[in-house]
């Protein structure tokens, strides 16, 4: 059940709940990589950083990665909700399709197109620990699939600084309010595991690949591990799904943004029909409160050979458009 997490995993394409890798990635635009190395603080204290080399900013990222500041933390005078932030979108997608065919048990499975509602929200815990979920409004009730959620949810460690490593685990399966005979609330087991490391696109790979002057790319890598998948072939659940992933995004100018992620399945007989090779947005993402986002997402079966993606899959118009308004307490 890898839908795109690192980004998205998300369901969350308005919001980077389904892997905060987004944050990261919108964010470093305005740290732009320097002729030297680049600048991955905005702390005056470091205001030297430019200087130092780059397997010094490099080892600064990873051994502040997974950091519990319960000094910072004692010492601010925070409020009950000030950690809590979120969004409220609509995602509208580009093509109406019917209900795919797929087993009445089955709780994961492909994209489907209905028009739905969400309010995001996320909640820092410490530092960069934080616990986050999403909850879905269709307006088409009768064409919500078992593997539709009414929410979904995210827990772990990200830090949106590059060379630092994350650890989450978000579940995007058919989650329920209220179980049923079939359908549990939730099946932890079919949630992903994912332990990623960030890092930019610096000189003189980033002069070749981006064409503003203010433009910046950052990248992360990612291994993901779902316990247990539903297999479409033998329409049967199975054990050990494992992927890994690289998303990059390049932040052209101000907010406006194209990026895309493309998949390597150890065992390709694990891949589904839904499973992506690659996926891919652009659009106009910004991240802090009180702003609108507005977003082109394909997460559908996107193959490399086209020749080899299942019916109704891996086209422009198989994407959404997501619009979102963020907020914070």
């Amino acid at each position: 059940m890898v839908y795109f997490i690192t980004l998205l995993i998300a369901c969350c394409l308005a919001f980077p709940f389904p892997g905060y890798a987004n944050e990261y990635l919108l964010k470093s635009k305005q740290y732009a990589p320097l002729p030297k190395s680049p600048n991955i603080t905005t702390s005056p204290q470091d205001d030297d950083v430019k200087e130092n080399t780059e397997s010094e900013l490099i080892w600064k990222g990873v051994s502040s990665s997974f950091a519990l500041p319960f000094k910072e933390w004692v010492q601010n005078d925070k409020t009950l909700f000030s950690g809590l932030s979120g969004n409220a979108a609509i995602g509208y997608p580009l093509l109406e399709t019917p209900a795919a065919n797929i087993p009445a048990n089955a709780t994961n499975g492909p994209t489907n197109n209905n028009t739905a509602a969400t309010l995001s929200l996320k909640y820092t815990l410490l530092g960069n620990w934080f616990i986050a979920s999403t909850f879905y409004y269709y307006f088409d009730k009768d064409q919500q699939q078992p593997w539709n959620p009414d929410f979904t949810y995210v827990f772990g460690y990200n830090d949106w600084r590059p060379y630092t490593f994350s650890l989450m685990y978000a579940n995007y399966g058919g989650n329920r309010f209220s179980s049923t005979e079939d359908q549990p609330v939730t099946n932890f087991d079919q949630g992903t595991w994912s332990i990623g490391w960030k890092f930019p696109v610096t000189a003189p790979f980033d002069d070749w690949l981006t064409f503003t002057d203010n433009g910046a790319i950052g990248c992360q890598i990612d291994f993901n591990y779902t316990p247990e998948y539903f297999d479409l072939a033998s329409t049967s659940y199975k054990n050990g799904h494992r992927t890994m992933s690289l998303g990059c995004k390049y932040s052209i100018i101000g907010n406006w943004y194209v990026n895309a992620t493309a998949f390597y399945y150890f065992d390709d007989n694990q891949k589904q029909p839904w499973n992506p090779d690659f996926t891919y947005g652009f659009g106009y993402f910004d991240w802090r409160p009180g702003t609108i986002t507005i977003q082109y997402n394909n997460y559908s079966g996107n193959r490399w050979n086209h020749s080899k993606r299942s019916a109704g899959t891996g086209r422009f118009k198989d994407g959404s458009i997501t619009i979102a308004y963020s907020f914070s307490f």
